[in-house]
C-alpha cells in the first residue's frame, strides 16, 4: 500500500512524451530576428533622414539651449558698528545666506548669483562656503577704491560652466569710469557687467549686469536708470540682464525708465501659477514690523517671452521696439522670491530672488 509520503518512483521510470517547444521555438526565432532588424533598420532611416533634413530646414530655427538660474540677493553688510537690535551679526547671518545660495543654484550648468552690500571679508567667508561643495569665482571691485575698500557688488560664477569674455565696472555718476558719487547720492554706486560664454554650449554668451542704487538720492536713482538704459541698450549683440537692488518702487520714476526702455521685471512677466514665494522684497530685521517694499529686481530684454505666451504680450509699459540682438530667443520658465527667516532669525533684511530662463541661439 502507499502512501502519500513515499515517493512515486513508477513515475520516474515511466518517460512522459514531451512537447514539441524547442522546434517551435526555432522556428519563430527565425522569423522574428530578421522582422525586428528589418523594423529597426527602417526606424532608424526614417529618423535619421527627418533630423537630417530638420537640420538643414531654412525655415529652421532651433539652436544650443541653456538654462539660465539668476539668484540676486543684497546679503546686509557685515555691520559692526552700529547694527540693528533685531539683527544678528554677519558670523551667525553668514551660514543661511551661504545655504540659500548653494541650494539654488546647484543644479545645472548655468548658474549665476549677484550679490550687494558685500565687504570683501563677506566675499572670501562666501566663496570659502561655496567652494566647499563646488567651485565658485568671481569678479568685481569695491566701490570706494575699485580694488577692496567698500562694498563690492560682486558676479559670482562656476569656471566649470562659463568663460568670462569680457569684464568692467562704472560708477553711477558723471564721471562712470572713477571711483565717485553720483548728483545727491550718499554713497559711492557701481555697476558690475560680465559678459559670459557657456562651456556646454559655445554659441551662447549673454550679459550679466549687478548694481544697487543709492537708498538717499531721488535724482541719483533716475539719473542711474538713465545711465544703466545708455550702457546696456547697444552693449553688444547678445542678451543683457539686470540684477540689484535698487531702493525703487514699482510706482516710481527710475523703474518706469528701466520698463520704457523695454527691460521685463520677471515678477510682472511671469505667469502667476508660476511665481513662487512672496509679494515683497525689503523685510527690515523685525519680523513683527516687515515694511511693504519691493525693491529688488531681474530684468530680461524686450524679447523675454513666458511658457504660456509665444507672442510676448508682457503687459510692461515698453515703447522699446528696436532690440539690439535678434539671434537669441529668451524664454522666462521660474521666478521666485524667497525666504531669509531661518532659525529665527534673518540672514539678511532681503529675501533673495530668484528666475529661470532658457536662451535659445537661433540658427
Amino acid at each position: 500500500m502507499t502512501r502519500e509520503t513515499d515517493p512515486l518512483l513508477k513515475n520516474r521510470q515511466q518517460p512522459q512524451p514531451q512537447p514539441l517547444v524547442k522546434p517551435l521555438f526555432k522556428k519563430l526565432l527565425t522569423i522574428i530576428i530578421p522582422l525586428s532588424l528589418i523594423i529597426i533598420s527602417s526606424y532608424y532611416i526614417m529618423t535619421h533622414h527627418h533630423h537630417h533634413h530638420h537640420q538643414n530646414d531654412p525655415n529652421n530655427t532651433d539652436g544650443p539651449i541653456l538654462t539660465l538660474r539668476l539668484y540676486t540677493n543684497n546679503i546686509r553688510f557685515d555691520n559692526k558698528n552700529y547694527p540693528d537690535k533685531y539683527e544678528q551679526p554677519w558670523e551667525i547671518r553668514k551660514f543661511q545666506s551661504i545655504n540659500s545660495m548653494q541650494f539654488n543654484t546647484f543644479q545645472g550648468n548655468g548658474n549665476i548669483i549677484c550679490l550687494q552690500e558685500v565687504l570683501h571679508n563677506q566675499l572670501i567667508d562666501i566663496l570659502k562656503g561655496l567652494n566647499d561643495i563646488q567651485e565658485w569665482n568671481y569678479y568685481g571691485v569695491g566701490r570706494t577704491d575699485g580694488e577692496k575698500s567698500g562694498e563690492f557688488a560682486p558676479i559670482l560664477y562656476k569656471d566649470q560652466d562659463f568663460k568670462i569674455i569680457e569684464n568692467s565696472t562704472f560708477w553711477l555718476s558723471p564721471t562712470p569710469h572713477v571711483p565717485s558719487k553720483g548728483w545727491d547720492a550718499a554713497l559711492e554706486r557701481i555697476v558690475t557687467m560680465v559678459t559670459f560664454q557657456s562651456r556646454l554650449n559655445p554659441e551662447i554668451k549673454f550679459n550679466i549686469f549687478n548694481t544697487h542704487y543709492d537708498h538717499r538720492g531721488v535724482e541719483a536713482r533716475r539719473k542711474s536708470s538713465q545711465l544703466i538704459v545708455d550702457k546696456m541698450k547697444n552693449y553688444n549683440d547678445y542678451p543683457s540682464f539686470l540684477c540689484g537692488d535698487f531702493n525703487t518702487e514699482p510706482n516710481d520714476e527710475p523703474y518706469h525708465i528701466l520698463t520704457k526702455a523695454g527691460f521685463k521685471d520677471g515678477k510682472i512677466l511671469i505667469d502667476k501659477k508660476s511665481a513662487y514665494g512672496f509679494e515683497t522684497t525689503f523685510t527690515g530685521f523685525d519680523i513683527n514690523n516687515e515694511p511693504i517694499s519691493r525693491i529688488d529686481y531681474i530684468w530680461s530684454p524686450s524679447f523675454t517671452r513666458t511658457l504660456s505666451n509665444s507672442e510676448n504680450d508682457t503687459n510692461q509699459d515698453s515703447d522699446d521696439d528696436n532690440d539690439n540682438d535678434k539671434s537669441y530667443e529668451v524664454t522666462l520658465k521660474q521666478f521666485g522670491i524667497l525666504s531669509n527667516w531661518f532659525n529665527g532669525h534673518h540672514f539678511s533684511d532681503h529675501r533673495p530672488v530668484v528666475s529661470t530662463y532658457e536662451l535659445r541661439k537661433k540658427k
